[in-house]
């Protein structure tokens, strides 16, 4: 009997013979050949279970290298300035460094996440909702109307219950008393609202959300089993089913508490939790962390005017201040809704 030339048979096993004994496997034909891994039921509480874990880890990959990042870089900025400036005054050396070493953080939580989201991104749920809001103008408007409210809103909750809180009051404003936070500075500025909103929405509302969306949503489990074995065959990727109005609600818990615990203080776990809420819902309306971004700048801008706004806002009294700053999250949330172009089969 003739035997069939290697190529030949390598031909033969693309187009679905049986392949040869022996004969070497390319790297395709392994890829092709996978089951697709939906086919493979996995429970639903292992699925859960895994994805809280994944968003738990991300949390934990942020913090560890915001803490690696601020160690070294201490050291690092501590050493230059010495060398530049031979003082050896504590106090003044550690108000130097505040800033450069908030930048190092940043920049080193930014190289982590931005990839990270990139390669999640894809098959993401924001993705599977991205839409183009009715107006942009009035999406806008209704973001920089939240922010302002929301900072107000809290700074006056901040001032009712802080002082019946004197030790958590104590730690609070040892916490804000750094340069980042009193100076008016273009290095101040970039660090808490420019930095900031970009690390943390991509850390939270990008990688945690969607780790805790997961979680909550098995059925749309064949968005990333899949990836690989639609990748091998070119196929897209399906469109995002419906998603329960309760599934992503417990995934935006998830991710506002994590958000919060990231602030490693009690006050600003309750503050920042109540505003990851809020984030994690603008982003869910449109599938894009821009309005995330835009509210989180808008916020720590206003966090440099809160007196001035407070000012103009106590004219008609303490109460009218408070009942307007309430106002105003109300209406940015209602502009917001109006804003966005909602398909009818998203909640």
């Amino acid at each position: 009997m003739n035997e069939i030339p290697q190529h030949v048979s390598d031909d033969r096993s693309r187009q679905g013979c049986a392949p040869v004994p022996g004969a070497p496997v390319s790297p395709l034909d392994a890829r092709l050949s996978m089951p697709r891994p939906s086919d493979t039921p996995e429970s639903p509480v292992v699925n859960a279970v895994r994805w809280l874990l994944a968003a738990l880890g991300a949390t934990f990959a942020v913090y560890a290298t915001q803490l690696v990042s601020i160690a070294v870089g201490s050291f690092a900025v501590a050493l230059v300035l010495l060398q530049l400036t031979a003082s050896t005054d504590a106090a003044a050396l550690a108000a130097q460094i505040t800033i450069p070493v908030q930048i190092i953080s940043e920049l080193a939580v930014f190289a982590v996440v931005l990839p990270w989201w990139l390669r999640v991104r894809p098959v993401s749920f924001l993705q599977g909702r991205r839409r183009t809001p009715r107006s942009r103008a009035l999406a806008v408007v209704a973001v920089v109307l939240l922010g302002i409210g929301l900072q107000m809103v809290i700074s006056y909750a901040l001032g009712l219950l802080l002082p019946l809180f004197p030790d958590v009051k104590t730690e609070y404003d040892t916490l804000t008393d750094n340069p980042v936070m009193n100076e008016f500075s273009v290095a101040a500025v970039l660090i808490l609202a420019v930095g900031a909103p970009l690390t943390e929405e991509l850390a939270c509302r990008g990688v945690v959300f969607e780790f805790a969306l997961r979680a909550m949503c098995p059925k749309q489990a064949s968005r990333w089993r899949d990836r690989a074995w639609r990748t091998a065959r070119s196929q897209p990727c399906p469109p995002l089913g419906a998603v329960p109005p309760r599934a992503f609600w417990l995934a935006n818990i998830v991710q506002a508490v994590l958000f919060g615990a990231l602030h490693l203080n009690i006050t600003q776990f309750a503050y920042a939790t109540v505003m990851g809420l809020i984030a994690g819902w603008l982003v869910w309306q449109t599938g894009s962390l821009l309005p995330s971004m835009g509210l989180h700048l808008v916020i720590n801008f206003c966090a440099y005017f809160v007196n001035e706004i407070a000012t103009v806002l106590e004219a008609g009294g303490v109460v009218f201040a408070i009942t307007a700053s309430a106002a105003m999250v109300g209406a940015g949330l209602w502009l917001f809704r109006r804003a966005v172009d909602r398909p009818a089969p998203l909640p």
